[in-house]
């Protein structure tokens, strides 16, 4: 029973170093080409410049909340790209989603902003302009 807390100890920092480990390999991504993404794209966003990956999931409180904001912008702006995660891992996968909700913006074909968690309209409209 000595070990007790050393157990507990080590299995709490696990859960601690887990978002951490999800936000440093969000970081790692920007700056660098974009996977190929073509086969996520609705028509209309083939040859937009600057676009806005959205990674959710339905099963996720954070996600279910952010959705309808997500939604209103891409009717704003047309470039948001909706990827659900749960239908389509391999694109997760691609990108390197570790973590839902996150936002991916994507310019000239690099990664130039990751964002992990729910954002509000302000920084959406930001990213989006």
């Amino acid at each position: 029973m000595e070990y007790l807390p050393f157990i507990l100890i080590a299995i709490l920092a696990l859960f601690m170093a887990m978002p951490l480990f999800a936000w440093l390999s969000s970081k790692r991504m920007q700056g660098n080409d974009a996977p190929d993404y073509a086969a996520l794209l609705a028509p209309e966003q083939r040859g937009k410049d600057k676009l806005l990956f959205y990674f959710g999931s339905e099963h996720c409180g954070p996600c279910r909340t952010l959705a309808p904001l997500i939604d209103t912008m891409a009717e704003r702006y047309g470039n948001v790209v909706k990827v659900d995660v749960s239908r389509q891992p391999a694109a997760a996968r691609q990108f390197g989603i570790r973590a839902t909700p996150t936002l991916v913006l994507v310019e000239g074909g690099k990664v130039v902003k990751v964002m992990l968690g729910a954002v509000g309209e302000k920084q959406l409209d930001v990213l989006l302009r």
